[in-house]
């Protein structure tokens, strides 16, 4: 037998239907919230905000571009509260103060922080 037919063999020896390993599910991902949703209160109405860690790339690229509107239509999923947003026309000290709750929100489900391990460098042993 040549090397090539050996190659071939063992090329047909592995089994065509063979799942590949997945590092991360999208898809199961979508049911799991990150957490719940920013409240923002809009000429009395309250309006609810994707918690931040369920934004899109797509709300992400309209917020450091500064597109509140783009950003908010992405963010804010029911239409009517969506309109309240834009008839509100916030200044920017106003929607400053909705990213620093939506901010806020997002550090406190992130889990607790580490605690210090091992001595300090400048701790001398004696």
């Amino acid at each position: 037998m040549t090397m090539e037919q050996e190659q071939d063999d063992a090329i047909n020896d592995e089994p065509e239907d063979e799942e590949e390993d997945v590092d991360v599910d999208l898809d199961a991902m979508d049911n799991e919230a990150a957490g719940k949703p920013t409240t923002v209160k809009l000429d009395g109405v309250v309006i609810h905000i994707q918690h931040a860690g369920d934004w899109t790339t797509t709300a992400m690229r309209a917020a450091s571009s500064g597109d509140w509107d783009d950003w908010a239509r992405n963010v804010i999923l029911d239409d009517d509260e969506f309109k309240i947003w834009e008839e509100a026309d916030l200044t920017n000290n106003q929607v400053e103060a909705v990213f620093t709750q939506c901010g806020r929100k997002a550090r406190m489900s992130a889990g607790k922080s580490q605690k210090r391990t091992g001595s300090r460098r400048g701790t001398r042993k004696r």
